[in-house]
C-alpha cells in the first residue's frame, strides 16, 4: 500500500511544484467563512482523488474541498490535504506540503491510520512511514536530532491566551510560524523545533494527520484538544517533547 500511495504523492508533487513555478491555478473559486478555495486546491484534490480510486477497489476519502468521497467496498480510509500552506503558494513562498495518511477503515478515528506521506514540493522531499517502514525521507532512514533545536512553532490568533507566548518566551524559546502546519509537525518530530502549538481551535485532522503519524514515529507526543475522529475540525494541537507539552498544557485557546 505505501508504495502506491508514494507513487501518487511524488507524481501530484511534481505537479504542484510546477504549476507553483508557473503561477497557476491562483484564482479563487469558492469562499466559505474566512477561508477561500484556489482552482490549485481543487484541481490537486481531484487528481489524487482519482488517482486513489484507480488505485484502490474501495475507500473512504476525507479531504478538504470536496467532504467525504467513497468508492467500491469502502475497505480504506484515506484523509487528505492537497495543499497546506495555500495562502503561502498564492503569495509566491514556497513553503507548502501535500499530506495524505490512510490505512484500513474501521472506526473512523485517528487510530485507523497505518501509512502516511507527506511530499514538500519546494525541496524535492517526500517523507513516508508505514508499517514495517521506519520514518523515511526519499527512502533514507530519517531520525530524530538528539538535542531539539531552541524554536517553537507558534501559530497567532485572536482566541489565543497571551499567556501562551509569554510562557513560550520564559522557556526561552524563539517562537516561529511557517503557515503550513504539518510542514511544522513535521520539523518539530525530527527535532528541529522543542514544540508546536496550535491553540486557535480552527485546525481539522486532514491538516495533520499524516505529520503526527510520522513524528510519533520520530518520538514527538503530541496532545489534541478536541474531537479526534478523522472528519474532525475546530481542534487544537501541542506537540513535541514532554516538557514543553507539560508548559503549556493549562493554557487552551479556542479548543
Amino acid at each position: 500500500m505505501l508504495g502506491r500511495l508514494l507513487a501518487i504523492t511524488a507524481k501530484a508533487s511534481w505537479i504542484l511544484w510546477e504549476d507553483f513555478r508557473n503561477g497557476r491555478g491562483l484564482e479563487v473559486v469558492a469562499r466559505r467563512e474566512d477561508d477561500v478555495t484556489r482552482a490549485i486546491d481543487a484541481e490537486m484534490e481531484q487528481y489524487i482523488y482519482t488517482a486513489l480510486r484507480s488505485s484502490f477497489e474501495g475507500g473512504v476519502l476525507i479531504a478538504e474541498e470536496g467532504g467525504v468521497y467513497r468508492w467500491g467496498d469502502e475497505k480504506y480510509v484515506f484523509v487528505l490535504d492537497p495543499l497546506d500552506g495555500s495562502l503561502n503558494y498564492s503569495l509566491g513562498i514556497p513553503v507548502f506540503t501535500i499530506s495524505l495518511a490512510a490505512g484500513r477503515y474501521k472506526t473512523g478515528g485517528l487510530g485507523d491510520l497505518e501509512y502516511a506521506v507527506l511530499a514538500v514540493p519546494s525541496r524535492g522531499e517526500i517523507y513516508s512511514i508505514g508499517p514495517g517502514h521506519p520514518p523515511s525521507r526519499n527512502g533514507e532512514l530519517v531520525r530524530r536530532r538528539e538535542r531539539p533545536a531552541n524554536v517553537a512553532f507558534v501559530a497567532m490568533g485572536d482566541s489565543v491566551p497571551p499567556s501562551v507566548y509569554s510562557r513560550i518566551a520564559s522557556m526561552g524559546l524563539k517562537g516561529r510560524s511557517l503557515g503550513c502546519s504539518s510542514y511544522e509537525l513535521l520539523l518539530t518530530g525530527m527535532g528541529a523545533a522543542v514544540g508546536f502549538a496550535d491553540l486557535r481551535g480552527k485546525l481539522r485532522m486532514l491538516d495533520v494527520a499524516a505529520a503526527l503519524l510520522l513524528g510519533r514515529a520520530l518520538g514527538m507526543e503530541y496532545v489534541i484538544f478536541g474531537d479526534d475522529s478523522l472528519e474532525a475540525r475546530g481542534i487544537s494541537l501541542l506537540a513535541g517533547t514532554r516538557e514543553f507539552l507539560d508548559g503549556l498544557s493549562g493554557d487552551r485557546g479556542g479548543g
